[in-house]
């Protein structure tokens, strides 16, 4: 079996996660409070899918060795470039005279967390809806 060393998955998947994101600024207009909507979009989906890609991982990691090369592929690599915390966090600082900024800020990790807990739960279901067949 080909052994990919972990750092080029973390390249790869990074590589791929930034072009995601690249798209979705191109495809996404506007502000939340002074924060690009984009990056609420990238985080908040982000943390889904990082419920489900960790909580699967948990479930599968000893069934087959792929799933160490899966995380960090998906998990280091992909989301961690797709996601942006200092993005987010520097359009909070520089827009919070804005009423709306704390209002959107502390909507999105609220999100995130529900998007965590929302994937983990998912990544539970479509688990045991496959070992039943």
């Amino acid at each position: 079996m080909l052994q990919i060393k972990p750092g080029l998955l973390v390249f790869l998947g990074a590589s791929l996660g930034t072009l995601a994101r690249a798209l979705i600024d191109h495809l996404t207009a506007g502000t939340l409070g002074g924060i690009s909507t984009a990056t609420v979009i990238v985080n908040v989906v982000g943390a889904f899918l990082m419920g489900m890609l960790v909580t699967t991982w948990g479930m599968r990691r000893g069934l087959h060795p792929l799933w160490d090369r899966i995380k960090i592929f998906a998990g280091t690599g992909f989301l961690g470039a797709f996601t942006t915390y200092s993005a987010f966090a520097l359009a909070v600082a520089q827009n919070i005279d804005q009423p709306t900024a704390f209002i959107v800020a502390a909507g999105t990790i609220l999100a995130g967390v529900t998007g965590v807990w929302l994937g983990a739960v998912l990544a539970k279901k479509f688990a045991g809806e496959e070992s039943a067949k």
